[in-house]
């Protein structure tokens, strides 16, 4: 795996200007991130419906206490016939983990100092002679505790790495806290759970700017440029599952029907008479 990222790394960066790594990681990054940009969307959607059907759900449980086997199958009933799938988000962030795996091996293990290693290319892939690995003065392939002990702009950079590790990584936490559904006052495993995922929205980000600051800077902008691109990504589509909400409440109150989907504006909601 990490060989196939070694060779993908070296092509994008053949066909950009000057060889800079730092672009080719970029264009790694969000090409990858469009490429699984259905998932993606799904997970999200996942989330929203998952949120909405929660005072279901509180119901479920109140109506079968004590008995979790049929507890569990009413929810799966009710997500069957729902649409929803509990598993939907697992592809992207399996995609997210692969990725970041393949960039560790290609910076700790294989490394790009010293040259391009020709013996791990594939044989279509171009035969580079040299790439730069410079970015904003300091170099990607260096740990940022490394280069931070440096001084000067290369410092003021490397700081600025791991600082913007936990801010992106903040944002995203509070936007799915966000889709996170509203526990039921009365259900104190569900309260423990929600506190304690509260508690990580905080620390996380914490451990995620350490983790930055441990690693190559190479792998810090990747971190931050998938964060960036995610949390952008779920705000357009949390925009626009509102936006469908809002259409959905107003035709309805035009038609008294049950509204599933509309089509106003590219935003698609049906309308269905009562049951």
């Amino acid at each position: 795996m990490t060989a196939f990222f070694y060779n993908l790394l070296i092509l994008v960066t053949s066909i950009v200007p000057g060889h800079f790594v730092w672009v080719s990681i970029i264009v790694i990054t969000i090409l990858l991130r469009l490429a699984f940009l259905k998932p993606t969307i799904s997970m999200t959607k996942m989330q929203h419906k998952q949120k909405a059907l929660q005072g279901r759900l509180n119901a479920l449980k109140e109506k079968h206490k004590g008995d979790k086997q049929a507890e569990q199958r009413a929810t799966m009933d009710l997500y069957k016939q729902e649409g929803v799938n509990p598993l939907g988000s697992c592809l992207p962030m399996i995609v997210q983990l692969v990725v970041l795996i393949g960039f560790y091996g290609i910076f700790t293990r294989i490394g790009l100092a010293g040259g391009v290693k020709t013996n791990l290319l594939y044989s279509f892939t171009p035969h580079l002679q040299s790439i730069n690995s410079s970015f904003l003065g300091i170099d990607l392939t260096q740990k940022v505790m490394v280069i931070a002990k440096n001084g000067g702009w290369q410092s003021v950079v490397a700081w600025a790495l791991p600082i913007l590790t936990a801010g992106t990584q903040l944002i995203q936490s509070l936007q799915t806290k966000a889709l996170q559904p509203q526990t039921n006052p009365g259900d104190q495993s569900a309260a423990f759970s929600k506190a304690l995922n509260n508690q990580f929205i905080f620390l996380f980000p914490v451990m995620a700017a350490y983790i930055s600051y441990t690693l190559p800077a190479a792998l810090s902008l990747y971190w931050i440029t998938q964060t960036v691109f995610m949390v952008f990504q779920q705000k357009i589509v949390l925009e626009r599952l509102h936006t469908t909400e809002v259409i959905a409440e107003e035709v309805a109150e035009v038609t008294h029907q049950k509204v599933e989907s509309y089509n106003k504006g590219g935003v698609v909601v049906t309308v269905k008479e009562k049951e």
